[in-house]
């Protein structure tokens, strides 16, 4: 007796490798980048292709001499996350309203969001008395860093200087003295 609702091969409705398409591929987040001043326009295109996407943006009133005017502010200019698989992600490099996907440095793969970061970005700028902005990494002398990325990757120490006009790090490592070397700041975390 056949079951009704139920397929008699089934191979045809197994899911590839034991998973379905969902776990094969998950959604994470990646940063885009876009031309100056056009990030609204690409979300509205990546919506109509139904890519999910976000653009944070604050509410702030401008002042003007003759008048005030509430706007709505892009607060990472030039910067579309999007939410996307790691299948779908060499379509997005495709579009010719997308520069370029956002990596590590010496890095050709996408740097993925945590999607624990993008939602207190969005509580931030939904909850926020007032003006957020994004700031570069600031490092503080006494801050416990380890190498990221690189060849020194793993190295721990405590930060003993950082030259702003070089991208020059010392690390101080117990019992051994001071470690210096020329890292890009984004290689330290």
């Amino acid at each position: 007796m056949v079951e009704t609702g139920k397929s008699l091969n089934p191979f045809l409705e197994a899911p590839v490798d034991g998973t379905d398409d969902r776990e094969a591929h998950p959604k994470r987040w990646i940063a885009v980048l876009v031309q100056s001043r056009c990030e609204k326009a690409v979300a509205e295109k990546l919506d109509k292709l139904n890519i999910e996407n976000y653009v944070p943006t604050q509410w702030e009133i401008r002042q003007w001499s003759d008048r005030k005017k509430k706007i709505e502010r892009v607060v990472i200019p030039m910067v579309v996350f999007v939410h996307t698989d790691k299948a779908s992600e060499s379509r997005l490099r495709t579009y010719s309203f997308i520069y370029k996907l956002v990596s590590y440095p010496g890095e050709r793969a996408a740097a993925v969001i945590p999607d624990s970061q993008i939602e207190q970005l969005k509580y931030m700028l939904k909850n926020a008395e007032s003006a957020v902005e994004m700031k570069e990494r600031i490092l503080e002398v006494g801050d416990t860093v380890r190498i990221a990325r690189g060849p020194l990757k793993g190295l721990e120490g405590t930060l003993c200087f950082v030259k702003s006009d070089k991208p020059m790090v010392a690390v101080r490592i117990d019992c051994l003295g001071f470690a210096c070397v020329n890292i890009a700041k984004s290689d330290i975390e």
